[in-house]
């Protein structure tokens, strides 16, 4: 799965010349974005032109009687999603890139806590997972939330010694055809058939990311192995 992942403030100064649009608000940044909060993401609605949006990230399909589901829908597998209710119809039309420049997973220790590692791109490069997004308004007198979910594959060689899910990154040339409205589902299951996740790098890092409240680089600081070990990379 993917639980947390980065969008570092130094990211969105390279927005607008990574995807052509105005960067999200700062608020959008954080070196540990967790479900639940608003995040960057970027859709493209029949006959217009992509825009950044702004979406709670963990989905709330839109039949939903509340809004409960939604911090258990962080993530959709990929292999499946068309065998979902909650997912499949949102294949053909509401598709979204989620950009990031890293992610973390956990790595169970016999004995010891969890170790986090994060997972990058060569020079921390920003990318984009792919996303679906949905609308809930189950009453007229709701306000609408506009929800999304990430999806996800089997791990690859770099990742599975960690976890043994990954989020899937896209490949630059596949972001447009992976939103663009006129892609149908068909070719969009094809686009995400190939992935950009070979090119990932993975670091130990501090504790420091455990805690939901930690938000600052502190949370990608790399520890080397006698630390983690030791347990010298503090929780808060």
């Amino acid at each position: 799965m993917c639980g947390r992942y980065t969008l570092a403030p130094t990211s969105l100064s390279l927005f607008t010349e990574r995807f052509g649009l105005a960067p999200p608000p700062a608020s959008a940044a954080s070196y540990n974005v967790t479900p639940g909060r608003a995040i960057a993401t970027i859709t493209q609605r029949q006959g217009e032109a992509p825009s950044c949006d702004l979406l709670h990230w963990g989905l709330i399909p839109s039949w939903a009687a509340s809004s409960e589901r939604a911090y258990k829908m962080i993530n959709a597998r990929a292999e499946t999603v068309t065998e979902k209710r909650a997912y499949s119809p949102l294949l053909e039309r509401n598709r979204c890139l989620i950009p990031a420049d890293g992610f973390f997973e956990w790595q169970s220790r016999a004995g010891k806590p969890k170790q986090p590692w994060w997972f990058h791109l060569a020079d921390a490069n920003l990318f984009s997972f792919a996303g679906l997004w949905t609308t809930w308004k189950p009453e007229p007198d709701v306000e609408p939330v506009n929800s999304c979910t990430i999806l996800t594959v089997a791990a690859n060689a770099v990742v599975s010694p960690v976890h043994g899910r990954m989020p899937l990154i896209l490949r630059r040339a596949d972001e447009a055809p992976w939103i663009d409205p006129a892609v149908d589902a068909e070719r969009a299951l094809a686009v995400i058939a190939a992935n950009a996740n070979d090119g990932l790098l993975r670091q130990l890092v501090s504790r420091s990311v455990n805690s939901p409240r930690n938000q600052g680089p502190e949370c990608i600081a790399a520890v080397d192995d006698d630390a983690a070990e030791n347990g010298s990379s503090t929780l808060f």
